[in-house]
C-alpha cells in the first residue's frame, strides 16, 4: 500500500492512495481529525492488547471496522441493491480497502505527524 500526504492549493492536508486503497485517501482527508486519530490509535492498542474483539465506526461517507488483525474502510455507496445485465460489474475498487492493524497504524501515526508539523 503506498500513499503520500501533501497540501492542496489552499493549504488543505490530503492524503492519496495507491490504486486499491483509494478510499483510505479520502477517509483520512475528509474523516480523519488529530482527535479521530489518537482515539483510533487507543483502540488498535485494546485490540491488540485482546481488550476488545471488534470496533466499529460510521462516518460520513464510509464505515470503518478493525478487528484484532484487519481494519476494512468500506464505502456506503457499496450497500446500494441493484440488477445489472450479464456480464456487467461494478467498478468498485476504489470504494473499499482492508490491511492489516499494524499498517492502520503506522498511516495514522504518520498522518498525525504530517498533519501537526506541516
Amino acid at each position: 500500500m503506498e500513499f503520500e500526504f501533501f497540501r492542496d492549493l489552499n493549504g488543505q492536508h490530503r492524503a492519496r492512495f495507491s490504486m486499491g486503497h483509494e478510499v483510505m485517501g479520502a477517509w483520512l482527508t475528509d474523516e480523519v481529525t488529530m482527535t479521530e486519530a489518537a482515539e483510533l490509535l487507543d483502540v488498535i492498542a485494546q485490540l491488540e492488547a485482546g481488550e476488545t474483539q471488534e470496533f466499529k465506526r460510521a462516518y460520513g461517507e464510509c464505515s470503518l471496522l478493525l478487528t484484532r488483525e484487519e481494519a476494512e474502510i468500506s464505502a456506503h455507496a457499496l450497500a446500494f441493491d441493484s440488477e445489472l445485465e450479464d456480464g456487467m460489474a461494478y467498478y468498485d475498487d476504489e470504494l473499499y480497502a482492508g490491511c492489516g492493524l499494524d499498517d492502520l497504524a503506522r498511516v495514522l501515526e504518520q498522518w498525525q505527524d504530517f498533519c501537526t508539523n506541516q
